[in-house]
C-alpha cells in the first residue's frame, strides 16, 4: 500500500488569526481528495435545459435532494480532514456531523463582518511597516496578503490603496522614490508600475552598498612578494647555486655584487656632476 502521509499538504493548522489562507488550502484539499464536489459545496442549476431561470421552490427542492443524496463515508471523511487540521481551540465549532455545517460555523465565526471589523481591517492595513532587512518581495507580499484578508471579509480594496499602503510602510530611504511617483501622470500609476520600481530601487540600493573587492597590487605588495621569493631561495639554495640578478654571474647575491656597487657609485659621480653644471650654465646644449 502507498504511504497516504506522502500525499498530504502540509499547512498550518485552523486557529484564531489565519482562517482566510487556512480555509483557501483546506479547500484545495478537499478537492484534491474528491470531497469537496457535493459534498461542501453542492451546485444546482439555476436555469432549465431551455435557458429559462428556474422557479426558487424548485431551486430549493433540487438542493435539498441533492443534499440528502450525499455519501456518509464521504461526508465523514471530508469532517475528519478538516478536524485534523485544526488546533483543539476550534473544535468546539466543528461538533455538527454534517462537513458543510462545520465549513458554515467555522466561516461565521472567523469571518470578520461590521462596520468595526472593517475599520480595524483598514486601519491595519493602513499602518503597516517595512521590517529592517525584510526583503522587498516579503514587504509587497505581506501587504498583499492583508489585502486577501480583507477582501474576503467584503471589504473592497482599490489598487490605489494598496499603492499608498505599499509606499506608507516604506523606509526613510525609499523618500526620493516616492517623490518620482508624486511626479508621476496618474495613468501611469499602476499597482504593477510600482511594485516594479520597488524592486528596482532595492536592487539599486543593495549595489551601491556593496563595496568592490580590491584586486590591484600595491608596489608595496609587490615587493613583500619580492622579499618573500628572496627569503625562499636564501633558505633553499647554497651560495654557489645562487645566479645574480644584476650581472648574471653565480656565487653571490644582487645585494652583495661588486659590478652592481661600481654602477651605483658612477650613478651618484654624473649626478653630482650634473648637479654641479646645473646651478653655473643655462640653456646649454649638451654634445654627447
Amino acid at each position: 500500500m502507498s504511504d497516504d502521509s506522502s500525499s498530504t499538504s502540509c499547512f498550518a493548522k485552523l486557529n484564531d488569526s489565519n482562517y482566510t489562507a487556512w480555509s483557501m488550502r483546506m479547500e484545495a484539499e478537499l478537492i484534491r481528495k474528491e470531497l469537496w464536489t457535493d459534498v461542501i459545496e453542492v451546485m444546482i442549476d439555476q436555469v432549465d435545459d431551455k435557458g429559462k431561470l428556474r422557479k426558487q421552490e424548485d431551486i430549493e427542492a433540487d438542493t435539498t435532494n441533492r443534499l440528502n443524496a450525499r455519501l456518509t463515508t464521504k461526508m465523514a471523511q471530508a469532517r475528519a480532514e478538516m478536524i485534523l487540521r485544526v488546533e483543539p481551540g476550534q473544535l468546539s465549532h466543528m461538533r455538527s456531523k454534517d462537513p458543510l455545517v462545520v465549513w458554515e460555523d467555522l466561516k461565521a465565526v472567523h469571518c470578520a463582518c461590521g462596520f468595526a471589523a472593517f475599520l480595524s481591517l483598514k486601519r491595519k492595513f493602513l499602518t503597516m511597516k517595512k521590517e529592517k532587512g525584510q526583503k522587498m518581495s516579503a514587504w509587497i507580499g505581506e501587504v498583499k496578503s492583508q489585502v486577501f484578508e480583507m477582501e474576503e471579509a467584503g471589504l473592497i480594496v482599490p489598487d490605489l490603496d494598496i499603492i499608498l499602503a505599499l509606499t506608507m510602510g516604506l523606509p526613510s530611504s525609499y523618500d526620493s522614490l516616492i517623490i518620482n511617483f508624486n511626479n508621476t501622470p496618474s495613468s501611469d500609476l499602476t499597482l504593477d508600475h510600482v511594485t516594479t520600481q520597488l524592486l528596482a530601487e532595492e536592487t539599486r540600493q543593495l549595489t551601491r552598498t556593496i563595496p568592490t573587492p580590491q584586486t590591484t597590487i600595491t608596489t608595496n605588495a609587490k615587493d613583500l612578494l619580492h622579499n618573500v621569493a628572496l627569503s625562499v631561495n636564501k633558505t633553499s639554495l647554497p651560495v654557489e647555486q645562487i645566479t645574480c640578478w644584476f650581472c648574471d654571474e653565480k656565487g653571490h647575491y644582487k645585494e652583495n655584487c661588486e659590478k652592481r656597487k661600481a654602477w651605483l657609485e658612477s650613478k651618484k659621480g654624473n649626478a653630482m656632476m650634473v648637479i654641479g653644471n646645473s646651478m653655473m650654465v643655462e640653456d646649454v646644449d649638451y654634445v654627447y
